[in-house]
C-alpha cells in the first residue's frame, strides 16, 4: 500500500548491514502524511506507535524508545539473526522482532535510516483497533517470555468493537490470533539444507 516507492527504500535499509558489519538490523523511519479524507495532514501516521508502543516500551523496554518508528514495515535483517528468532505472522511481527533482536543482542544491534517520506492508505480507527490488539498479543507474549509478567491465564482472541450500522451501535468480534513461526534454525529440513545438524 505503498504510494511512494523509490530505490533509496532498498539501499537505505540495506547500506548499513553493508558497511557496519556490526548492525543486525536496520529499521526505517519516515515522515507519515495522515489523509483524514480530502485533508491531509504532513504528519500525523504512526497512531497505534504513539497511542499503544511508545508508552509500553516506555514502561517495560524504555531503550527501545529510542526506536523512531517502531511499527515502520521497512527493515533489513541478517540472515543469521532471522533464522534464530521466531517470526510471528500478524501485525506483531515489528514488535516481536524488535523486543526479540534487543534481549538477545542489545540495542547496539540496531541502526536506523531516514527514507525521508512515506506516502500510503491510512487505516480506519477500528482497523487499528485490531492491528493494536495483535501487537498487544506479540508484546504480552514477549514480556512473558522475558520474565516480566507473569500473567498466566491465556490471552483473548476476540477483539470486541462497536461501529454504528443504520443509527444502531452493533456490536462486531473479530477473532485475531497472533501466530508465529519457529526460529528456522529449530524447523528440521531447514537444519538439514544448511548442514547445522551434527
Amino acid at each position: 500500500d505503498i504510494k511512494n516507492i523509490r530505490p533509496h527504500f532498498v539501499y537505505g535499509l540495506v547500506g548499513p548491514l553493508v558497511s557496519r558489519p556490526d548492525i543486525k538490523y536496520v529499521k526505517a523511519f519516515y515522515d507519515r502524511p495522515l489523509a483524514l479524507g480530502p485533508e491531509v495532514r504532513p504528519s500525523g501516521g504512526g497512531r497505534v506507535t504513539e497511542i499503544l508502543v511508545r508508552p509500553l516500551f516506555s514502561l517495560f523496554f524504555p531503550e527501545l524508545t529510542a526506536i523512531i518508528q517502531p511499527l515502520s514495515g521497512e527493515y533489513a535483517v541478517r540472515r543469521e539473526v532471522l533464522e534464530k528468532i521466531p517470526f510471528p505472522i500478524g501485525y506483531g511481527v515489528e514488535t516481536a522482532h524488535l523486543i526479540d533482536v534487543y534481549c538477545r543482542w542489545g540495542l547496539e544491534a540496531f541502526a536506523q535510516t531516514d527514507l525521508d517520506r512515506r506516502v500510503h492508505r491510512n487505516q480506519s480507527i477500528y482497523d487499528l483497533g485490531r492491528m493494536a490488539f495483535g501487537v498487544l498479543q506479540a508484546f504480552i507474549s514477549r514480556t512473558r517470555s522475558a520474565g516480566i509478567l507473569q500473567e498466566t491465564r491465556p490471552l483473548a482472541q476476540v477483539l470486541r468493537q462497536f461501529q454504528v450500522r443504520a443509527g444502531q451501535y452493533e456490536l462486531v468480534q473479530h477473532r485475531i490470533v497472533e501466530e508465529e513461526r519457529p526460529p528456522m534454525v529449530e524447523v528440521p529440513a531447514y537444519r538439514r539444507k544448511f548442514g547445522l545438524d551434527p
